[in-house]
């Protein structure tokens, strides 16, 4: 049995632990999942610097000054389950430290679960609405680069490295945009 068929397992069992109660403040595990990425690979990037690119992160669609709350949680809700959905793909590097990278998608879906219920708080927010559509299409149009980029590199382990770097600065948005919205 792999580890990737025991996930939704551990998924549920994380689902009925302590971990899902009904805070909004994402702070301590967006930094929890940051600190779980730098460590995952010891790869020397040095070696990678050819495959640099640049994916054009929409920060501009993305100003959280003008983002009411509930609409930056959405976001931040699209980032995590673009960076879950990136992630929990086979063809991530086996040099990778395999728990360590279980640990982070077991942290994102936690995050994932804790912003769905945030959302729920927030009466007048739809699913598709119009303040956060533009932000979410940016994203996706983003992260489909990404996988794209990936693709193209076919999968190679240099082009994870470059991604796992881009990754480490959405985390640092997002660290950002939820102490924005603590404030």
């Amino acid at each position: 049995m792999t580890s990737w068929s025991l996930l939704p397992l551990v998924l549920a069992l994380l689902c009925s632990s302590t971990h899902c109660s009904l805070d909004c403040d994402l702070t301590q595990g967006l930094q929890e999942d940051f600190s779980l990425l730098n460590q995952m690979s010891t790869f020397p990037l040095v070696s990678c610097l050819k495959d640099r690119t640049n994916f054009n992160f929409p920060k501009e669609a993305l100003n959280g000054s003008q983002l009411q709350k509930e609409n930056a949680t959405v976001i931040v809700l699209e980032m995590v389950q673009q960076i879950f959905t990136l992630f929990s793909q086979n063809a991530t590097p086996a040099t990778w430290n395999q728990t360590q990278l279980m640990q982070l998608l077991f942290g994102l879906h936690r995050q994932l679960e804790q912003l769905e219920r945030c959302l729920e708080q927030y009466v007048e927010w739809e699913e598709s609405s119009l303040e956060s559509e533009n932000p979410r299409l940016a994203l996706k149009s983003y992260f489909q680069g990404i996988s794209q980029y990936l693709q193209g590199k076919e999968y190679s382990h240099c082009a994870w490295e470059i991604v796992r770097v881009e990754i480490r600065r959405v985390f640092l948005f997002m660290s950002k945009l939820a102490r924005k919205l603590r404030a």
